[in-house]
């Protein structure tokens, strides 16, 4: 099982929580990278119970996954790098069930023997009434958690 110290909750800031733009349709997002020998592993344990959505209007290299009031776009190591998930909500309970996410990876990744190793970012909230707007076209970061 993995250490605590290596696989860390989400802990969102309080710039996060208060960044996104009222009186609009948000979307709240996380960019989770993990990496480490079982990061693969991993991965595929967080995804298993996720429904994938193969007709998601996504690049070749990304796969849509959701469930409840979240989704979770899986990105494979590019270069050498980490695996990707940008984990997003929108909607009245957004935080919560974003949050909600973060925690479900987390338990997954601390279940999955082997070295794996997970850093969160904080993505800036987008408006989803614009379809030029998604988690992958979002504004640049503005912080990190955890």
């Amino acid at each position: 099982m993995c250490d605590r110290p290596v696989v860390p909750s989400f802990k969102p800031s309080e710039e996060w929580h208060e960044d996104w733009p009222y009186g609009e349709s948000t979307s709240v997002q996380v960019l989770a990278s993990i990496s480490g020998a079982a990061a693969g592993c991993a991965v595929a344990n967080f995804l298993r119970p996720l429904t994938l959505n193969p007709d998601a209007d996504v690049p070749a290299d990304v796969d849509l996954y959701y469930q409840g009031g979240f989704t979770a776009e899986s990105m494979p190591p590019s270069d050498g790098g980490p695996w990707r998930i940008i984990l997003a909500s929108a909607g009245q309970d957004g935080f919560d069930s974003l949050i909600g996410a973060a925690d479900d990876l987390t338990d997954a990744l601390r279940a999955t023997p082997g070295e794996v190793r997970l850093t969160w970012q904080e993505l800036a909230a987008t408006s989803v009434d614009s379809p030029a707007q998604s988690p992958r076209r979002a504004r640049p970061p503005h912080g990190t958690g955890g």
